[in-house]
């Protein structure tokens, strides 16, 4: 949870404000000895072979160019990274890697694959079309309001809407307008899910699921905030919303993110997920993705809005991630420059098989340490206090379920 090694302790350890470069050394030690054991176990060699594979899959997919063989070990167990690209919603970057790489897969890739994209057409079509009942109700009321990842994110980034399903609809709203938009809603029959009615889901995560009476419309998770306690969190919202443009959806046209807005939502989701020890690498691939389809001009837009977020450290995490991990061209990740706070190798583990018990994972207050930008004379101090006060009292909130 949020408060491990947040409420501890405000400064990741003593003289960590001199010194950043020192949070590349200390790890989650709950793990560091189990680490060092199964680097000398007979899977070692197996699972990187996989997760090297994987890597290769995803990089063809991305920039559709072939990767030479060598790399694929004839011994390579095809089921086991079936059961990773499955978890962590890459099925259908895997194969159309494989298929881009003349790789002649087993039959099993090929039925979890179509499997994997009917699922994604099933729920995705629910969720094409609440979208357009929902933003026709939130239109006719005047709501602002726009649509953050989802179905109509991926289309913008592939070209298609069934890369991989989206479990519900998220809409971010102004904090001022949050309750009218529940009331809009409500009128369409849409109810506050019970264990989200905490002042810890609403006040401190920011959002709320919303359930449908009818079955035929998607769940909605209704958002003031993007990231959660214990992160860096945008400074402002109010222009994601403002600068979203609108797409065509049918008869109509909805609000979705801008480029520049996207990509940092991307690195806040990456974050989150890495924050939170979760299947991260999709959101990788999406930024490799979004990040070479921009022009220079578009790119400098990015990093001036991740400044002026206060997000300027953790696209760069995100961006340099996405770089180490996935061999296609891509632009050249921006200053600053300095030490990876995790190395290649154990980047690989924690975006593609986080689970796995031999990760050391960065304590999470040297991770907020890292990630947060500095700002006036205090440096990251000023903001990384407030973060972590922020997370502490979102735990004390949690534990007192209020």
């Amino acid at each position: 949870m949020a408060s491990e090694s947040l409420i501890g302790g405000l400064l990741p350890r003593e003289g960590a404000a001199m010194r950043v470069d020192a949070i590349d050394e200390t790890w989650d030690r709950s793990s560091a000895d189990t680490a060092a054991a199964d680097d000398m176990a007979p899977g070692h060699t197996e699972r990187a072979s996989q997760h090297n594979a994987l890597l290769r899959l995803l990089a063809a997919a991305l920039d559709c160019v072939p990767r030479p063989e060598p790399w694929l070990d004839k011994r390579l167990d095809w089921d086991a990274l079936i059961a990773v690209a499955a978890a962590g919603r890459l099925l259908t970057h895997v194969y159309e890697g494989a298929m881009i790489c003349g790789i002649d897969a087993p039959q099993s890739l090929r039925d979890a694959a179509r499997a994997f994209r009917g699922r994604a057409l099933l729920v995705n079509s629910v969720n094409l079309s609440t979208i357009q009942r929902v933003t026709a109700a939130l239109d006719q009321s005047g709501l602002p309001f726009v649509l953050i990842k989802g179905p109509l994110q991926l289309h913008t980034l592939y070209g298609d809407y069934f890369i991989r399903p989206s479990t519900d609809i998220d809409l971010l709203v102004d904090d001022h307008d949050y309750d009218r938009t529940a009331s809009a809603l409500a009128r369409l029959g849409y109810r506050v899910a019970q264990r989200c009615e905490s002042r810890w889901w609403r006040h401190y995560l920011g959002e709320q699921h919303f359930m449908a009476s009818d079955a035929a419309l998607a769940t909605v998770d209704l958002h003031h905030r993007v990231q959660q306690p214990g992160c860096p969190a945008p400074r402002e919202l109010a222009t994601y919303i403002r600068d979203s443009s609108r797409v065509g959806l049918g008869h109509a046209e909805v609000p979705v993110l801008s480029g520049v807005h996207a990509c940092l939502l991307m690195a806040i989701s990456f974050v989150k997920a890495v924050y939170h020890r979760e299947h991260s690498m999709r959101y990788l691939c999406d930024l490799t993705r979004m990040l070479r389809g921009m022009d220079e001009k578009e790119r400098l837009r990015l990093l001036l809005a991740a400044d002026r977020q206060g997000l300027r450290n953790q696209l760069i995490f995100a961006w340099r991630s996405a770089a180490d991990l996935l061999s296609v061209a891509s632009p050249p990740v921006p200053p600053p420059e300095g030490a990876a706070l995790i190395g290649r190798a154990e980047l690989a583990v924690m975006t593609l098989t986080p689970e796995s018990a031999a990760i050391r994972w960065p304590r999470r207050r040297e991770l907020l340490w890292h990630l947060c930008d500095p700002r006036g004379m205090l440096g990251r101090l000023g903001p990384y206090s407030r973060e972590a006060a922020f997370a502490a009292a979102a735990e004390y909130s949690r534990l007192r379920n209020d």
